[in-house]
C-alpha cells in the first residue's frame, strides 16, 4: 500500500445519499468528527460534477485570508462572480469547515433565499458549534447528514482488500467459504483494534497506524476541545475521557462518574455532551414495554471509534488478548447500525430491573428488532433473547458471534446467528440501496 494514495479518490457509501439532494434547492449539511473523512467526501463530490461538464467551486474556510475575505454574503457572491459566475447557470459551492465563517447562519440563509441557482453544500467537524450557528435561520433550508467513521466494507476498499470486499458484497448476510471466511475475519478484527478513521485504514504498519491516531487525538484536542473549554478545565475533561474510555458500552451514571472522576455532577453533564456533539461518543437509550418495570432513565455509552478509544486505553493488542473484546466489537456494531438507521428508526438497549438486558434494540414503527454482541464461537441463546421472542414482543432477532452462521427458532420466530460485518446486510436486505455500509 503506497502512503501516497488519497481518499479523495475512494467513494465512501455516503456518496449516493449526497448525490439524489443535489439537484434539489436544500442545503446539504454534512457533520462529523474531525478527519474523517469529510473534505475527502466533498471534493470526490465536487470531482463527479467537474467530470459531467457542471461548474463547482471549493472554498476551504480553515485558509485563514479565505474567511477574512468572506465576511457577508456580498463578499461570497463577489468572490464567486470573479472566480467566473454568473446568475445564468447552475453553481456547485462547497464550503468545507463552515463553522470557520462569521454569522454562517445569515449568509447561509440570504445565499440560499436570494441565489437559488447557488447549490450550497457544506461540512462542519462540531456539530456543538453548528448547532449553536445554524439553528432556526436555516429551519426548513437544510438536510442533515452525518459521516461516521469508515464501515467496514469501505475498510476493505480503503486497505486495498478489494476481493474480499467483492466477496461481502456478493454474498451479502449470506455464509462466506473458507479461505475467505478467515481472511475477512482477521480484517475484521484489525477494523476493530485499528478503528475507521480513514488515514488510519491507509497507513500500512501497525506503528504508524498508531502514531496517526495519536495526531488525530492531538488534532481533536488542540482544535476542537480547546475553543470549547478554558485551558483550566482540559485536565478535568482529559480524565473524563480516560474513565469513559475505561467504562466504554457502560451505564451512564452522572452521579457516580462525578464521584469517582472527581468531577462536579453539572460539569460530567457539559462534557458528555461535548463528547457526543463532536462525534466521539454516542449515548443509547433504553426501550422500554413497561415504564413501571424497566430501567428508563439511564443510558449508554459508547465511542464511535474503537482505534480512537484504544489510544486512549493505550491497548492495541488483538482481540483474543482483550477482556474487553465484545465490548469492542459491540462499539463497532453501534456504529454500523447508526450509520444506517433512517429518520424513521432508531437503536436503543433493553434492560430490567431484573438484569434482563438485549444489547441493541432496532426499532422500526411498532416493530422491535433484538439484537445481542455474544463474541464467541457458539451459537449459545442469549436470555434476553429469548424472553423478548418468548414474550411475543419481537417476530425475530440476531446475535452476533464470531465467524459462525447458524438459525434457530423459539415458536415461530427466527434467531440469526452471524458474524458482525453481515448484520447490517442482514438487518436491511429488504432495501434496494444497500450503500456498503456493514
Amino acid at each position: 500500500m503506497e502512503l501516497t494514495r488519497s481518499t479523495s479518490l475512494l467513494p465512501r457509501a455516503l456518496v449516493k445519499k449526497l448525490e439524489t439532494w443535489l439537484e434539489r434547492d436544500e442545503i446539504i449539511v454534512v457533520y462529523g468528527a474531525r478527519q474523517v473523512g469529510k473534505t475527502s467526501l466533498l471534493r470526490y463530490l465536487q470531482k463527479g460534477l467537474d467530470a459531467k461538464g457542471l461548474s463547482t467551486r471549493f472554498l476551504d474556510l480553515e485558509d485563514i485570508e479565505l474567511r477574512a475575505a468572506l465576511k457577508t454574503a456580498r463578499d461570497v457572491i463577489a468572490y464567486l462572480e470573479a472566480e467566473g459566475w454568473t446568475r445564468e447557470k447552475r453553481f456547485y459551492v462547497f464550503l468545507d469547515e463552515i463553522h470557520y465563517l462569521e454569522n454562517a447562519p445569515s449568509v447561509l440563509k440570504y445565499l440560499h433565499d436570494h441565489y437559488p441557482e447557488l447549490k450550497l453544500i457544506i461540512t462542519g467537524s462540531s456539530s456543538l458549534r453548528l448547532k449553536f450557528k445554524l439553528g432556526e435561520p436555516l429551519t426548513g433550508r437544510k438536510v442533515v447528514f452525518v459521516l461516521y467513521p469508515l464501515s467496514f466494507d469501505e475498510y476493505l476498499d480503503f486497505t486495498g482488500k478489494t476481493d474480499l470486499r467483492e466477496i461481502t458484497a456478493r454474498l451479502g448476510a449470506g455464509p462466506i467459504p473458507e479461505p475467505a471466511l478467515s481472511q475477512i475475519a482477521a480484517a475484521y478484527e484489525d477494523y476493530v483494534i485499528y478503528g475507521g478513521y480513514p488515514k488510519v485504514a491507509l497507513t500500512p504498519a501497525r506503528d504508524m497506524k498508531i502514531q496517526v491516531l495519536k495526531e488525530i487525538q492531538t488534532t481533536y484536542v488542540e482544535r476542537e476541545i480547546r475553543s470549547l473549554l478554558a485551558d483550566e478545565s482540559y485536565g478535568k475533561f482529559s480524565s473524563l475521557v480516560e474513565f469513559m474510555a475505561a467504562q466504554n458500552g457502560g451505564f451512564v451514571n452522572v452521579s457516580e462518574i462525578s464521584k469517582e472522576a472527581g468531577i462536579a455532577r453539572e460539569t460530567v453533564m457539559r462534557y458528555l455532551s461535548i463528547l457526543e456533539e463532536t462525534f466521539i461518543v454516542a449515548r443509547t437509550k433504553p426501550w422500554a414495554r413497561n415504564r413501571q418495570k424497566e430501567i428508563t432513565r439511564m443510558q449508554k455509552i459508547h465511542f464511535l471509534d474503537s482505534g480512537f478509544l484504544n489510544y486512549i486505553t493505550k491497548n492495541f493488542n488483538g482481540l483474543s488478548l482483550r477482556s474487553n473484546a465484545g465490548m469492542l466489537v459491540e462499539s463497532a456494531v453501534l456504529t454500523a447500525l447508526l450509520r444506517r438507521v433512517s429518520e424513521v428508526e432508531e437503536v436503543r438497549f433493553w434492560r430490567t430491573k431484573f438484569k434482563d438486558e438485549v444489547d441493541f434494540i432496532l426499532r422500526r414503527g411498532q416493530e422491535i428488532i433484538p439484537i445481542e454482541v455474544k463474541w464467541s464461537e457458539h451459537a449459545k441463546m442469549p436470555s434476553g433473547v429469548r424472553i423478548l421472542l418468548k414474550s411475543g414482543l419481537a417476530r425475530k432477532a440476531f446475535v452476533v458471534v464470531k465467524n459462525l452462521y447458524a438459525e434457530d427458532k423459539i415458536n415461530s420466530s427466527i434467531v440469526t446467528f452471524l458474524p458482525p460485518w453481515a448484520l447490517v446486510p442482514a438487518l436491511w436486505n429488504d432495501k434496494k440501496d444497500k450503500g456498503g455500509d456493514s
